[in-house]
């Protein structure tokens, strides 16, 4: 059979089974990291409540009638999102990003909106403050919605006395450090990580260890995550002992905030991070940057501790206020573990679902 009958029967199918079967797809990326566990959960999520498969794909050129939602916006923007059939319903997920961004891949996503997004549905962001960049490039405003990170919370709980006292055996944490966590990649590239990626705010990270170092006889830093190479230098500098872990399941994960006292975001810009759900499931207390979910979802003082972009002497007081003040820490700790039960994935997924109900009738 000649080629050009074959390629439209195909297409014939493909119109037919679209007309009769539409489908929600994600779209991610082959990466094994952060996101790869959006997709996941999200789509597992969807399928519980639409009762059928939501595909995680890369490539959904050819896809005709179907409901399409962009969770790796990359693929969206520098793929060849012309051949995407009109029949189809888009919609795309954007967590974070700076129209003042050094990042060139950044800078490119800027330079095509709001134009690339005419024939998207809706843009979903994770914070207000992603939803106001977008808005201030010119994104209408009711185009947007915010749907924020979740966190799975069967996985991730708190310990009970014995595990944590294992599990920090196992780490080499001694019984009476302060244990603070890192879990991010913050350097450049896949290698040692010895260049610092400064929107994750490594070099924030390490002014506020200088300055609280005296603060406990034990203080400590357990990390994990790729590229920590400047990190790890840096508190060499500083004297204070820290640990690595690089996982290779995403579940190990739960055992690290298990071991922590408090966890210590100091980033410039972020969708998430899913730190701070994770941390709070944990039941360990975060003292965060103002951006992204913190600035939306910690109450400064009740479950958790907030600080400007680029504050460190506030970042320092905070931690410091934790470390002298244990019903405080108590406090911010239970504030962070009743927010989370708001927060579960599933939770998440319905608002997916709410979203993109009417796309798919």
């Amino acid at each position: 059979m000649k080629s050009w009958i074959r390629r439209g029967l195909q297409v014939a199918r493909q119109e037919w089974s679209g007309r009769m079967r539409r489908r929600v797809h994600f779209v991610g990326d082959a990466g094994n990291w952060s996101f790869k566990w959006d997709a996941h959960y999200i789509s597992k999520g969807l399928e519980a409540r639409i009762g059928d498969r939501v595909p995680v794909i890369t490539a959904p050129w050819d896809l005709r009638h179907q409901v399409i939602l962009f969770g790796n916006r990359y693929a969206y923007f520098f793929g060849p999102r012309e051949r995407l059939h009109p029949s189809n319903k888009l919609y795309l997920i954007w967590f974070h990003g700076e129209p003042d961004s050094t990042d060139s891949n950044m800078q490119r996503l800027f330079s095509q909106l709001p134009g690339a997004l005419d024939r998207v549905s809706r843009v979903i962001v994770s914070c207000t403050i992603s939803r106001r960049i977008l808005m201030e490039q010119g994104v209408p405003g009711e185009k947007i919605i915010l749907i924020p990170l979740g966190v799975d919370l069967q996985a991730f709980r708190p310990p009970d006395p014995g595990l944590r006292a294992r599990l920090r055996g196992e780490l080499g944490i001694p019984e009476r450090a302060f244990c603070i966590g890192s879990f991010q990649k913050d350097g450049v590239g896949w290698g040692d990580g010895d260049a610092p990626k400064l929107v994750k705010g490594p070099d924030l990270f390490l002014e506020v260890m200088a300055r609280i170092r005296g603060e406990h006889p034990e203080l400590m830093v357990l990390l994990t995550g790729p590229a920590r190479g400047y990190v790890k230098q840096g508190l060499d500098r500083l004297g204070i002992p820290w640990r690595h872990r690089y996982l290779e399941d995403y579940h190990e994960i739960v055992g690290c905030y298990q071991a922590l006292d408090l966890y210590l975001i100091a980033s410039r810009a972020e969708g998430g991070p899913k730190a701070l759900m994770e941390s709070w499931a944990c039941g360990v207390p975060v003292v965060s940057t103002r951006m992204g979910m913190p600035a939306d979802w910690i109450r400064h003082g009740e479950n958790g501790m907030l600080a400007d972009v680029e504050d460190v002497a506030s970042l320092a007081a905070h931690v410091a206020a934790l470390l002298r003040d244990p019903a405080l820490l108590a406090r911010c700790r239970e504030g962070g573990q009743e927010t989370v039960l708001g927060l579960d994935w599933q939770w998440v997924a319905d608002q997916y679902f709410s979203m993109l109900s009417e796309a798919l009738h």
